[in-house]
């Protein structure tokens, strides 16, 4: 998905909730600087092993934006055969999840601005699961405490610009495996956050604005 241009209603561009949450959180990072070493170690350029590690995750994705949004599937003819099938195992794992959790997509990819909070964000899904409003999110990889920091932004962005639907009753973070001998499929479920995951956000929305405001001392 290309990258939106978040802007307040005057005209400003803002930071997305992603972005707001690597930059100035560093959970999760340790792993990734580990991985990137091992690459390394196996004579791989850090660009060789994103696009081995993600492809088939990129596909699996595709297949699910395709069913949701109701577009015809396209199969890139670079795409090789053992990623396609590794994919498509973790997407017919996603179609069985659909129908165990009467899943029903309401928003697909919203782009959203807080006006109040000054700061935007694209989540994956907004839909009905088992019939409650919830936050639904992908992962092809691992995933870290931070997550929950991105979940609690989704939560008040979609939450400010709805105020007419329901509140958010619950996230759901789907995990599509990219190795075709680990073929389950990973869902993970929270009725509610821990109030400390929108705190930390917000301490990274402070970060954000005082890495500015330091930045012009320079």
């Amino acid at each position: 998905m290309p990258t939106i241009p978040y802007k307040n209603k005057a005209g400003q561009r803002l930071q997305g909730a992603t972005t707001i949450k690597s930059q100035n959180i560093g959970w999760g990072k340790g792993g990734l600087l580990y991985w990137a070493n091992q690459q390394g170690r196996d004579g791989k350029t850090l660009n060789e092993a994103r696009d081995t590690a993600t492809i088939s995750g990129t596909i699996a994705h595709y297949l699910v934006e395709c069913s949701l949004t109701n577009a015809p599937v396209k199969l890139n003819p670079l795409w090789s055969q053992e990623n396609i099938d590794k994919a498509n195992v973790a997407y017919q794992n996603y179609q069985t999840w659909c129908k165990q959790f009467s899943f029903e997509p309401i928003a697909v990819e919203p782009n959203l601005v807080s006006e109040e909070w000054q700061y935007g964000g694209t989540p994956d899904v907004i839909g009905k699961v088992l019939g409650e409003l919830c936050v639904i999110d992908w992962k092809t990889g691992k995933t870290y405490e931070d997550l929950f920091l991105q979940l609690a932004a989704y939560k008040v962005l979609w939450e400010e610009n709805n105020p007419t639907m329901p509140i958010i009753g619950g996230f759901h973070v789907l995990r599509m495996p990219k190795n075709e001998d680990v073929p389950s499929f990973h869902h993970s479920h929270w009725r509610v956050l821990a109030a400390e995951a929108w705190e930390a956000f917000e301490c990274a929305l402070k970060l954000g604005k005082i890495q500015k405001q330091l930045k012009q001392l320079l």
